[in-house]
């Protein structure tokens, strides 16, 4: 079966709203546990309504992440696929700024979480790509030359441990660049916290060309590093099931042709194989062929397109309104927190290098990049907005105005 665009959305609206109607005005069964109290109910139905929303993308649609390596050439991609517009910020973070974790239950019920607290100072500046504001990226790379960035993926179950603190998903990719210089620490950490949020698996790189895939299964941390990991690359499927259908194509053990003109046929994980596979840096310009991948793994509904040069500290992007490829160098910033986070529009219409478009941060700017965030993921659907705040003790105001005052809670050492 298959629908256009308006008819996807349509028959999405439908399913979402009626089971969440269940989730919050009945008992609603996940798992062993029995979801009774209002509180519980709010943090589950809104994890449901995005994780639903992300999961039927993966139809034909959804996000791609690789890494280019070749010699002296160290470049992570990626391609954030959306079927409408997403509004975000690139924020400059600064080192030595002192932090508190928060977790999906705080933000969308106000309640204190009952695990154990996470404090951090931040080791290291970075660059992050956030569609909900200040310290809740969708990923990035710090000035260690360490990247991570995250993809839909269906069936993720993050583990349950009460006695590690529980820290949001975004702001745990945020933690792990302003702690972490290697991909064994980010390895290591996501076995040190409780994740939570909805469904999404990771890909990290570092400076030293280390690279690793992250998910959870079963509420069990699956890592593919090293040898285990045959292929730099990640998009919406679990990686073992990437693998495995790899080798069913020519020039990786099966006998499958691949065509880069058939989009519809030939899944973005089998693309990427190929183009990094016949990468040559003495006939291609690294960026430009990073650049020519990622509009090869499109499919219609890409948002934002962005390449990091791990060695060179160097971000180069584009975005579907904004076609035009601009760059910076995280370097050029003062990256000490006596000045103020730089922060800029992700869909500014500019070229070349940005870097003295970059504003100061304020609590105004981040409240405006929130509420486009917040109205972005809400926004689609009235009646699914209705249901989930309907005679709760929270808004889509007050979601907002917690995640935008976040960054008031921090503090430079």
């Amino acid at each position: 079966m298959s629908f256009n665009k308006i008819e996807s959305k349509t028959l999405l609206k439908k399913v979402y709203e009626q089971l969440l109607q269940k989730i919050i005005f009945g008992g609603f069964f996940l798992g062993q546990f029995h979801i009774r109290s209002t509180q519980q109910k709010l943090a589950t139905a809104t994890i449901i309504l995005i994780s639903f929303f992300c999961c039927f993308l993966q139809t034909g649609l959804g996000c791609s992440t690789f890494l280019l390596k070749n010699g002296s050439v160290l470049l992570a991609a990626h391609n954030l696929d959306m079927p409408d517009h997403i509004p975000g910020a690139i924020v400059i973070n600064k080192r030595n700024v002192m932090k508190t974790r928060s977790s999906w239950l705080e933000l969308t019920t106000g309640e204190k979480d009952p695990s154990p607290n996470l404090t951090w100072t931040s080791k290291y500046a970075s660059v992050t790509f956030n569609p909900l504001g200040r310290d809740y990226p969708d990923g990035g790379m710090n000035e260690a030359g360490l990247f991570i960035e995250e993809m839909t993926l269906t069936g993720t179950k993050f583990p349950e441990d009460p006695s590690k603190p529980r820290i949001f998903m975004m702001q745990w990719m945020q933690y792990v660049l302003d702690s972490f210089s290697t991909v064994d620490q980010v390895i290591k950490s996501a076995s040190q916290v409780t994740i939570d949020g909805w469904a999404w698996h990771f890909f990290t790189a570092d400076k030293e060309g280390n690279a690793a895939v992250l998910e959870f299964l079963n509420r069990e941390l699956v890592v593919y590093k090293g040898e285990n990991l045959p292929l730099s690359a990640l998009c919406n499927t679990k990686y073992s099931q990437e693998i495995e259908r790899l080798g069913t194509y020519e020039e990786f053990g099966g006998d499958t042709p691949v065509s880069l003109e058939n989009k519809k046929d030939i899944p973005r994980f089998v693309h990427a194989a190929y183009m990094l596979k016949h990468f040559d840096p003495s006939k291609n310009r690294p960026v430009d062929y990073a650049f020519q991948t990622l509009k090869q793994l499109e499919r219609g509904v890409t948002q934002w397109s962005f390449v990091c040069d791990l060695k060179n500290l160097r971000v180069y992007f584009r975005t579907a309104p904004a076609q035009r490829i601009r760059h910076f160098d995280l370097l050029s910033f003062d990256l000490s927190c006596s000045t103020p986070v730089k922060i800029i529009d992700i869909h500014a219409d500019l070229e070349k290098d940005i870097s003295e478009k970059f504003k100061d941060y304020t609590l105004d700017l981040n409240r405006k990049f929130v509420k486009l965030g917040i109205d972005t993921l809400f926004g689609s659907s009235p009646q699914a907005r209705a249901v989930v705040f309907k005679s709760q003790d929270t808004s889509l105001e007050k979601l907002g105005e917690r995640i935008a005052l976040y960054p008031e809670r921090t503090k430079c050492k």
